[in-house]
């Protein structure tokens, strides 16, 4: 019969099999899972690390806030008060490298989401006209996706960077600590020498 081949296909139970057209849309729009799952993935860890920036922020916040009230007991206070600064600043950094890195990586999940749309779209309408706004949409999501992992690299590489800053600073105040204790104990010298052959005075009886 004409136009047969658009009819559901009958199965036993009164139930109907999906159209092949219905399946080829389906399938197009999975064609991006893969992109949406890394992308997903990037995503929860990228949060994560520019929770822990927040978390460290607001830490040395505090800590420069009792250091600069002197209320604590850390010696060597400037010291330690000039190097919570500068750290203060390269997490600033860090997290503006987080937030692009995030603003990136959220745009490319949506230029995928476009992607598995425009496909659907493009198939079920079967004039493949919209052919060219897929391919694109996909293109943008990867080229998102790299400058999220650029910006995340310099991150990574700013974090190590910044905990040999770190080990350095602490192994700075081993060394003033040393010094510190060798100048005090060369302060408590002994007092002159006896000529040989005589023994001190006894203590006067009081």
């Amino acid at each position: 019969m004409e136009g047969s081949d658009t009819m559901p296909v009958g199965l036993p139970g009164g139930q109907f099999a999906m159209e092949p057209d219905v399946y080829a849309t389906l399938s197009a729009m999975i064609t991006p899972a893969i992109f949406l799952t890394a992308n997903g993935s990037l995503i929860i860890s990228t949060s994560n690390r520019m929770s822990r920036i927040v978390d460290r922020i607001r830490v040395l916040n505090e800590l420069a806030d009792r250091i600069g009230r002197g209320g604590s007991d850390y010696d060597f206070p400037a010291e330690r008060l000039e190097n919570v600064n500068e750290e203060l600043d390269r997490l600033v950094w860090r997290g503006h490298r987080i937030r692009y890195a995030l603003v990136a990586l959220y745009l490319a999940f949506g230029s995928f989401v476009g992607t598995s749309l425009t496909l659907a779209l493009d198939v079920w309408t079967g004039q493949h006209s919209l052919i060219l706004l897929p391919t694109m949409l996909a293109i943008l999501g990867v080229f998102l996706m790299l400058t999220a992992c650029v910006n995340l690299v310099t991150e990574a590489l700013e974090a190590l960077r910044g905990n040999r800053r770190e080990l350095h600073f602490y192994r700075s105040l081993q060394s003033k600590r040393s010094s510190q204790f060798s100048g005090v104990r060369e302060g408590a010298s002994p007092g002159p020498a006896l000529p040989p052959g005589t023994t001190p005075a006894p203590a006067a009886d009081r």
